[in-house]
Order: structure tokens, then C-alpha cells, then sequence
């Protein structure tokens, strides 16, 4: 069968359009065989499965919350990732829609590097939850607050009242965990943030697990939600526990001349810029 290559789309994003429809030409100039997905955030687990055979690389063309679906997808079946940014925040895309071809060009020549970004899992009785930004335990719409009982790999590390919990990659330390206070990681740090959500108290920060830390969130008494990267939920019941690991991970590809991470932070948090540009 012919190696192929997956171009996994926003569904707002037109594949009939000029840049779209050259870098699926320029693959197949190249001998592979394309398929496209247009993809939604309420998608299954499994919903590439039926393309993934035989295929080398998925294009994520879209913004960040395309790329973490495709990547949540192409973890499984270990192929690389090349995100694309056709959107406004691009945190985790490589080249813009523009540069798409040419950056496929770089890629079957082999001008390319993988980046590896840890993946985890969150177990609830026998079903599983993936994620690459980060897994949350929050309390919904509710006002009280809700005790949760926290272990880590096996031994208490606290109870805390608070609107949930947050354990976030490296990768996701620059979403949601950025703005609860955590702090910001290299991506190649092997690492994971824990973070109480607005915890009762004046004491409680963010700690960071190794990546091979396993974390045990338990509801003693409370019904709560888990979420995975924003994009699914389920509900949780009082005395529920989430078992939360990293696996594996899923690779993105890279290139040489790509886009410097604090260049990436100054240009989308504004991080390492001073309050005034010019003191003369």
C-alpha cells in the first residue's frame, strides 16, 4: 500500500482553498496518498482509525485546539504530527497555512526533527480519557466548593477545598494552568503541574511531578466533571477517583529554523518584554 499522509482540518477551514489544495498536490507529486478529515471537538476517540493505516504524518491544519484533537488521535498509532496555524493563538502549530507546502517540501527530504510532548490519560472505572494540555477535576457551575482527596503515586499528598484540581503537561502549562498561576515550562521538560483550582487557602501553589508521576484525584463527597484539553466531559459522582499518568506521547515535527519558544512567548503572552519598550 502507498505511504500516505493525513490533512485533518477545522471545519471551518476550507479545503478547496489555494494553500490547502497545493500542499495535497505537492504530496502526491511526491508519491503519497492523501485523505482529509474535517474534524469537531464532540468526535469520538477512534475517529481517524479507519485512514491510519499505512500513514506517516498527519497535517493539523487549523489552531491549537485542532492540533491537540489530531494529536489525542495520532498518539495511539505513533505518527507524527505537523501543526499548521490557521488561527489566531497558534501556541503549538509550526508554520503558518501560507508555508504549508513548502514545510511538506522539507519534510520528505528529511530537513526535519520530532519533538516529543507527553500524553495523558485519565482512567474512570474502565473508561479512559486522553489529553495533552491538561486533565481537570472542577466543580461545574456550582457555588461551594468541593473537597478532593489527592495522591501521588500512591502516597496523600493533600485534601484540598477547592473549585477542582488541574494537572497539565509542559505542553499545557502555557493554557489553562498559565492562568490559574502555574508556572511556564520548556516543552521538552519531562514534568507535570499539579494545581488546586481556587483553593481555600493561603498556601496552597502549584507543585511540579515528574512525568512519570501518577496522580490520584478522589471526590469523597462531592459530584464534580472531568475534562480533558476543554474539549470532553464527563460527570462524576460523589466518591468517583480519577487516575491520572502519562503513557506515551505523541511527536510534532519540527524544523531547524522553527519557531524559538521564548520568541513564541514574547510574541503571544508578551513574557520577557519590558513595560515600556523604550527608555531613551
Amino acid at each position: 500500500m502507498t505511504d500516505a499522509v493525513g490533512i485533518v482540518c477545522h471545519p471551518r477551514i476550507d479545503i478547496g482553498q489555494e494553500p490547502v489544495v497545493e500542499a495535497r498536490a505537492r504530496l502526491e507529486r511526491h508519491g503519497f496518498r492523501v485523505w482529509t478529515y474535517c474534524s469537531t471537538a464532540e468526535e469520538r476517540p477512534g475517529a481517524l482509525d479507519a485512514n491510519l493505516e499505512g500513514t506517516r504524518l498527519i497535517v493539523s491544519i487549523g489552531g491549537d485546539g485542532t492540533l491537540l484533537w489530531t494529536a489525542e488521535q495520532a498518539a495511539a498509532a505513533a505518527i507524527p504530527v505537523l501543526g499548521v496555524n490557521a488561527g489566531r493563538l497558534g501556541f503549538l502549530t509550526e508554520v503558518r497555512l501560507a508555508d504549508a507546502g513548502a514545510a511538506l517540501d522539507r519534510w520528505v527530504a528529511g530537513d526535519f526533527s520530532l519533538q516529543r510532548r507527553a500524553i495523558l490519560e485519565a482512567r474512570v472505572g474502565d473508561r479512559a480519557y486522553v489529553a495533552l494540555n491538561d486533565v481537570v477535576v472542577h466543580k461545574g457551575a456550582e457555588i461551594n466548593l468541593i473537597r478532593i482527596e489527592v495522591r501521588v503515586d500512591g502516597q496523600e499528598a493533600g485534601r484540598f477545598d477547592a473549585d477542582g484540581a488541574i494537572i497539565s503537561t509542559a505542553t499545557g502549562s502555557t493554557g489553562y494552568a498559565l492562568s490559574l498561576g502555574g508556572p511556564i515550562l520548556h516543552p521538552e521538560v519531562k514534568a507535570l503541574t499539579f494545581l488546586p483550582l481556587n483553593p481555600h487557602s493561603l498556601f496552597n501553589r502549584p507543585v511540579v511531578l515528574p512525568e512519570t508521576a501518577r496522580v490520584t484525584v478522589r471526590l469523597p463527597d462531592a459530584s464534580a466533571f472531568l475534562t480533558c484539553d476543554g474539549q470532553r466531559s464527563t460527570s462524576l459522582g460523589p466518591g468517583a477517583e480519577v487516575q491520572i499518568a502519562s503513557p506515551g506521547g505523541v511527536d510534532l515535527v519540527r524544523f531547524k529554523d522553527g519557531r524559538n519558544f521564548f520568541a513564541l512567548l514574547r510574541a503571544k503572552i508578551r513574557w520577557g518584554l519590558p513595560l515600556i519598550e523604550d527608555m531613551s
